[in-house]
């Protein structure tokens, strides 16, 4: 666990600064535009799930087969040639079926205004840029060095776009400018993460198709088409949401899409240690199978599961106790709080999400990496069916309400999958002290009122509950030592502050 607990604590940092940023302009900036807010969310969420599936499985091979390629000697064998070339024919395949059902594609768009219809062709480049920002940036883990390139993705765009609306919101821009420079954002994005390969000495571009076997191929390509449907799956069975929000919510689509994409924001604080954690695993769960270590997977999943459940229960707590006061202090506030629900289910799929442990990685790194597909095949086309169902039914708390099922359902099988096929359980007493810590923690922390109304007033409620969580949680999970990972964290911690003291 070095490696990735210190890689894993560094990009957490990075992704909290990040954070930091991004709830600022959830509080004060977003709220301003809400219709705005929506179309462009509704744009990068459809160019995510697209880039996502034409990847065709190429930033998961760029990881997986890493070590069968890997020779600084002779390049690397022409591994990231091959990977460009890959995703070069996944993008010319989209931009083949986008010329050819450009008109079914709009038709879904019909009963929506046509002033906002012009903008949505800005999702095929975006696609682009985000195809080669993944490969890269999956790449670049292979060197476990993924703190540079999440940093660039995180701090470029968490800063470009809420500049970008505070113009739009002053009329300096009109909205074709500030698109154009959410492209320009991903643009540098894409350029820092290659320059910064380049930098470590590791873009080596020169090809080696002879040392591509028939036999690798045939194994590559199979792993990548039941790899690509997986993750297209998981991306329906996750992220369909705001996609389906601005199909089915009606003639005010765009402002309950930016209402559904505050309160998403507000729930993706709680899963940040997760996606640094998996950033920095991915790897070192391919080498563990390609080395047949279970009792080194076994240990990797027992404890991921345990920090990341004392983690995300924290911050879940910490959002939820405050969250009527957190909308109080938001431009619009009163109209965002409409998705208060939303927050609420979106953030105990996080939860969920994280105390299931890396179980995904491991079975996608393992010979049973077709499981993934079958199972989220199935929880996708249950999740769009819950979402026509419950969308019409419950708006906006309906398209929460059936990511959260779908989440529990991919867990639940994945969970039962890998406890039946390879005896794996994350779980255990542990898990129930945590859980039993957070309740006490978040009961006492619900008993603080609202100090009253105005912003200082209200800030401070904020404060005071915040810490009184924080205060008793942290302490007894410590004291009971319920997540060994934390407790020599925080013990390692003290020490350097000792030795600090001590210099003074």
């Amino acid at each position: 666990m070095g490696v990735i607990k210190r890689q894993g604590i560094k990009q957490s940092a990075v992704r909290y600064f990040g954070i930091g940023i991004g709830f600022l302009s959830t509080v004060f900036i977003y709220p301003l535009l809400l219709e705005e807010i929506g179309l462009l969310r509704f744009i990068q969420n459809t160019a995510l799930m697209i880039a996502h599936f034409f990847l065709l499985g190429g930033h998961v091979i760029a990881v997986r087969y890493f070590p069968h390629f890997r020779d600084e000697g002779k390049s690397h064998n022409g591994f990231l040639f091959l990977l460009l070339l890959w995703t070069g024919a996944g993008y010319l395949l989209f931009l083949g079926l986008y010329t050819g059902f450009n008109d079914a594609f709009f038709h879904f768009f019909r009963d929506q205004p046509e002033d906002y219809l012009q903008y949505l062709p800005y999702i095929v480049p975006l696609v682009l840029l985000m195809l080669y920002i993944q490969l890269f940036t999956d790449y670049a883990s292979n060197f476990h060095r993924i703190v540079v390139p999440f940093l660039l993705n995180e701090l470029i765009i968490k800063l470009s776009l809420p500049i970008l609306i505070l113009l739009l919101y002053w009329h300096y821009l009109d909205l074709n400018w500030v698109i154009d420079g959410m492209l320009l954002a991903y643009g540098a994005v894409l350029a820092g993460i290659v320059g910064y390969i380049a930098w470590l000495g590791e873009l080596r571009l020169r090809p080696h198709l002879g040392f591509l076997t028939r036999k690798l191929w045939k194994e590559m390509g199979s792993f990548a088409l039941f790899n690509v449907l997986g993750t297209w799956g998981f991306i329906l069975a996750n992220r369909i949401d705001i996609f389906m929000l601005g199909l089915l919510l009606g003639a005010e689509n765009w402002k309950g899409v930016g209402i559904y994409s505050i309160n998403l924001f507000i729930s993706e604080v709680i899963d940040a240690p997760r996606k640094a954690l998996d950033n920095i695993a991915s790897p070192i769960v391919a080498d563990s199978w390609k080395r047949e270590d279970r009792p080194h997977l076994q240990e990797l999943y027992e404890r991921s599961s345990l920090n990341q459940t004392a983690v995300g229960l924290l911050i879940f707590l910490l959002i939820w106790a405050s969250l009527p006061d957190l909308f109080a202090l938001m431009p619009n506030g009163t109209e965002v709080a409409t998705g208060l629900w939303v927050m609420c289910f979106l953030g105990l799929g996080k939860v969920v999400d994280m105390a299931t442990g890396i179980n995904s990685l491991i079975i996608q790194h393992s010979r049973y990496y077709r499981f993934n597909f079958y199972a989220t095949l199935m929880l996708a086309g249950l999740n769009i069916l819950n979402n026509l169902w419950l969308i019409p039914l419950l708006g906006m708390t309906g398209a929460a309400l059936a990511t959260l099922l779908s989440v529990v359902l991919f867990n639940l099988a994945k969970f039962l999958f890998l406890r039946i096929r390879l005896g794996m359980q994350p779980f255990s007493r542990s898990t129930l002290g945590i859980l039993a810590v957070a309740a006490l923690a978040f009961g006492l922390g619900y008993m603080i009122p609202n100090l009253g109304e105005g912003f200082l007033l209200t800030v401070t409620s904020i404060a005071l509950r915040s810490l009184l969580i924080a205060t008793v949680f942290v302490s007894l999970l410590l004291y009971l030592n319920l997540a060994p990972d934390l407790h020599d964290l925080a013990r390692q911690g003290l020490e350097r502050a000792r030795k600090l003291l001590r210099r003074r």
